[in-house]
């Protein structure tokens, strides 16, 4: 009976805490990138639930995981001295 109960509330607080980072990743993370490079590149005001918003956004950090990876990799060649 009381495990019914716990396991309720922690299945409550597992969707609750899951769906908090799905809307931080899917809506800050992508999104937000994606909507202010749109409204550079288009004449109006992009749709923040549009297709080219989110693909925008995962262009931006694929291109800046990009830049960091060459960036950090070329760095390493160096060495330290």
């Amino acid at each position: 009976m009381i495990e019914d109960i716990v396991g309720g509330i922690f299945r409550v607080l597992g969707r609750f805490v899951s769906q908090i980072f799905i809307e931080i990743i899917f809506d800050i993370l992508l999104k937000g990138p994606g909507y202010f490079i749109g409204r550079i590149f288009t004449k109006g005001e992009p749709d923040p639930d549009g297709f080219i918003v989110v693909t925008t956004g995962i262009v931006f950090w694929v291109v800046l995981g990009f830049g960091v990876f060459s960036i950090y990799s070329n760095i390493g060649e160096s060495g330290n001295a």
